[in-house]
């Protein structure tokens, strides 16, 4: 049963960054606050410095010789399952034609189930309703989704770039310009 130390430790984890999320939209849609440049300077300030490093807090807690090999290979079944899933949806069901429209709704859906959202929010809460246990499960999710998948999704991201300027006839050499 939960109890009532549980719930507190749930709200407690969650409500800050909520309530956070919920200012941030009222300030800059109803208040107008912040003008979009400076939402842009916000949001480009977390995707290039704080997400990083609290990244690289959670994974330079982690001792890769105690990582359980059972959930290593367990994430490697889950994300080999779910590619094999879009794969055959994506074979008989596919919005786009050719190659690369393909391979993007690929990338698509491995992004939304490989990289869940549990070094914000996962970790947080599992903490607080199952202690030192959980969190270490979820960092070890982390140290996975950061060194592996996330690179595996960038392969994924260049192959579909060159087959999209493959077929617009554009020359790889110019792809930066």
């Amino acid at each position: 049963m939960v109890s009532w130390l549980d719930v507190y430790n749930v709200f407690s984890a969650t409500v800050p960054l909520y309530v956070s999320m919920i200012l941030g939209y009222l300030s800059t849609k109803h208040l107008n606050l912040f003008s979009l440049e400076q939402c842009a300077g916000i949001n480009k300030f977390i995707a290039k410095f704080s997400i990083p490093l609290l990244s690289f807090q959670v994974i330079s807690q982690n001792n890769p010789f105690t990582m359980s090999l059972r959930l290593i290979l367990s994430d490697i079944l889950q994300k080999i399952l779910a590619a094999v899933v879009l794969a055959v949806v994506i074979r008989f069901w596919h919005p786009t034609g050719g190659r690369g429209g393909k391979l993007g709704w690929i990338i698509t859906g491995l992004s939304v189930t490989v990289f869940p959202n549990t070094l914000i929010i996962g970790i947080p809460i599992l903490s607080a309703i199952d202690g030192d246990a959980a969190k270490n499960i979820l960092v070890q999710i982390v140290v996975l989704q950061c060194l592996i998948w996330s690179n595996i999704l960038l392969f994924l991201f260049e192959i579909n770039a060159t087959w999209d300027l493959q077929s617009s006839g554009a020359s790889i050499e110019h792809r930066g310009n």
